[in-house]
Parts: C-alpha cells; sequence; structure tokens
C-alpha cells in the first residue's frame, strides 16, 4: 500500500516533470519567435546531444541548413555567426526535451524497485512515456514540414504539437494533485442540493478548460506560417482600422480549415474567444459563494480571475508592439501567461470536481 512519503515523493517528481515541460514550451516559443527551429536540419537522437566543437563541423551543418528551404529562399545571406545564433536555439530546445528520458525514467525504476507506485498509478505513468515517445515523433514531423518545399514550419503540425505538449503538461499535474491530494470518494454527509451544485460548477469550469486549450490552439496559428498574424492587424481595440476586417472571410477556395490561413480571422477568432474567457471566469467568481467552503478551489478560482486579466495584458501589449515582428519577450510571457492560466484551470477543475473533503497530509 501506498505510503504518505511515497505518494509525496512521486508528487515532487511529478511536479519536476509539469515545470520541465513548462519551460519546454517557452523554449519552443523562442525557437519560433527567431524562426530558429528549422536551423539542424537531421534528426540524430544520441550524436545530436552534442553540438558542433569545431570550425569543420560548423561549417557542415551550416551549409546544410543553407541548402534547406529556409536557407535558401528567407536567409539566403545569413552569416555563419548569424546561423549560430538560431542553431542554439533548437539545439537547446532539443537538448531539454532529451532530458525528460532520464528525469522519467530513472526514477520511475526506482519506484518500481521500491514498491511505491500502485498498479493504477503504473498504468498512467506508462501512457506519459506514450505521450513523450509521440511528442517526439510529432516534433520530428513538424520540423521536416519546413525541410522540403517550403521555407516555414506548417501552422498545423505547430498546433498539433504545443497542444499535446498542453496535454502532457496537464495530465502530470493532475497526476501530481492526486498524489498532495488524493480524493475521498465517499460522503454521506453530503446532502442532494450540494451535489447538484458542485456538478454544476465542475460542468461549468470544465468549459472554461476546454476554451483556455482551444485558445492555446489558437495561439500557435497567431505565431505560426511565414509571416506570424499578429504583425498583420498590431491594432487594439480594433482590427486594423475596423472591428471586423472585410477581407475575413476573403480566401480562395474556402473551407472550413483554410480560415485558420486568414491572419484577420485567427486574430478575430482569438481575440473574440479571450473576451469570451474574460467574461465566463468573471462570472464563475461571482458565483463564487457556492464553492466557499473549498478553500482550495476558492483559491484558484481568485487566481484564475486574477490570471486572465493579466493575460489579456499581456496579449494586448504583445499585439501592438509586433510591428514587422512579434517582440521576443513579450511573445513568451504571453505564452507563459496562457501555460499559468491553463494551469489554474486544472487545478480549480480538480479541487471542484473533487468530493468536497480531500485528504491534506
Amino acid at each position: 500500500m501506498t505510503t504518505l512519503s511515497s505518494r509525496r515523493q512521486i508528487g515532487f517528481w511529478l511536479l519536476i516533470g509539469v515545470v520541465m515541460i513548462f519551460f519546454q514550451v517557452l523554449i519552443g516559443g523562442i525557437t519560433r519567435l527567431t524562426e530558429s527551429g528549422l536551423s539542424i536540419t537531421e534528426w540524430n537522437v544520441v550524436m545530436g546531444s552534442l553540438p558542433p566543437m569545431n570550425s569543420t563541423e560548423w561549417n557542415r551543418v551550416y551549409a546544410e541548413y543553407m541548402q534547406s528551404p529556409q536557407g535558401k529562399i528567407v536567409n539566403s545571406d545569413l552569416s555563419l555567426s548569424g546561423f549560430k545564433n538560431i542553431f542554439w536555439w533548437e539545439w537547446i530546445h532539443r537538448l531539454w526535451a532529451r532530458l525528460f528520458a532520464p528525469v522519467f525514467l530513472l526514477p520511475f525504476i526506482y519506484f518500481l524497485f521500491r514498491k511505491m507506485i500502485e498498479p493504477k498509478l503504473r498504468w498512467k505513468l506508462l501512457f506519459v512515456f506514450v505521450l513523450g515517445g509521440l511528442q517526439g515523433a510529432l516534433g520530428w514531423f513538424m520540423v521536416s514540414t519546413g525541410l522540403t518545399d517550403v521555407p516555414w514550419v506548417s501552422p498545423y503540425s505547430l498546433c498539433a504539437h504545443l497542444l499535446l505538449a498542453i496535454i502532457l503538461f496537464g495530465y502530470l499535474l493532475w497526476l501530481m494533485l492526486e498524489q498532495f491530494y488524493p480524493k475521498i470518494n465517499c460522503h454521506p454527509e453530503l446532502v442532494e442540493g450540494s451535489i447538484a451544485i458542485k456538478k454544476s460548477k465542475t460542468f461549468f469550469a470544465k468549459t472554461i478548460l476546454s476554451i483556455v486549450f482551444i485558445q492555446l490552439g489558437l495561439g500557435a496559428f497567431m505565431a505560426g506560417g511565414l509571416a506570424p498574424a499578429a504583425i498583420w492587424y498590431p491594432t487594439w481595440p480594433k482590427i486594423g482600422t475596423a472591428w471586423l476586417p472585410e477581407n475575413v472571410f476573403t480566401i480562395t477556395n474556402l473551407q472550413w480549415h483554410t480560415l485558420l490561413e486568414s491572419p484577420a480571422f485567427v486574430q478575430l477568432i482569438h481575440r473574440s474567444t479571450a473576451y469570451l474567457l474574460l467574461i465566463l471566469i468573471g462570472w464563475l467568481w461571482m458565483k463564487r459563494k457556492n464553492i466557499s467552503e473549498n478553500k482550495n478551489a476558492l483559491l484558484f478560482c481568485n487566481a484564475l480571475l486574477a490570471m486572465i486579466f493579466i493575460q489579456a495584458a499581456l496579449g494586448i501589449i504583445t499585439l501592438i508592439l509586433s510591428i514587422g515582428s512579434v517582440p521576443v519577450i513579450w511573445g513568451v510571457l504571453h505564452q507563459a501567461g496562457g501555460l499559468i492560466t491553463f494551469t489554474f484551470a486544472v487545478m480549480l477543475v480538480y479541487f471542484i470536481a473533487g468530493s468536497n473533503k480531500i485528504t491534506n497530509n
């Protein structure tokens, strides 16, 4: 049987994973905003952990990059020193991803050997390894889309890569919470009315979480493609000179999925979703008295409200400064704000959805 000490050790291990994914997503954001993602044109899991060690190796990887579509079309005048600047960000991104294997595998083996992991949790953790493997494969597939015919990463691949990282992040976060705050499933003292209120609030919190998840995916389309959507309309509150741009639906062979290739449409839907979240989270906060007996849920209800306003402000600042290019610092801060908002939403759902009493020991 899992002891309190075992749960806490596993919980801290999972917390390390959550933090690592958080920073990996931010490094990925920097890689995208600095257009560094296509600087390494080969996939070498073992030897790729080492950067070029001498001038000969640097010249080789530089020459390979200059033969890629991005090197030929977009950065044909890029010097070797300029190439090194974009190379390092992609190399750090890949190295950080490789660190996940020992950080997860070695403690997992240790906990298994010490029989500290319950069978149900064991299968959940094995699923984490599956998701991690899929994420690595998807990452290389995403890069490969920009190494053949077009000099940029497909925004659809970028969105899928980001959302899979968010799924893994949220899944690990949930497993971590289960270790630190295991639920008590049976409460005969709960009356029917309180159960109904809890179910209603759980559904509403899950709806907010789902919309935050979608909003993060839309953020990938704001940053993806040859030119980020943000630089097309660096104005607020209007999109350009109008609330609804005339060219929002003007795409040849218009289909539902090609709408996401329109900067005007992506901006419109991304902003509208942000406004929707402000309304929904504000409404939930106004009704917070229904969860006032659940101190953890109340804490994250307040935190979520504060964070959505901070995130909205970061988004506006990033947008109006995106003249010609997206400012890296503000873009990454906005992405970090999105992850923190998602984190608070997950934790709110966990504490509302759980039984009214959750063990704190």
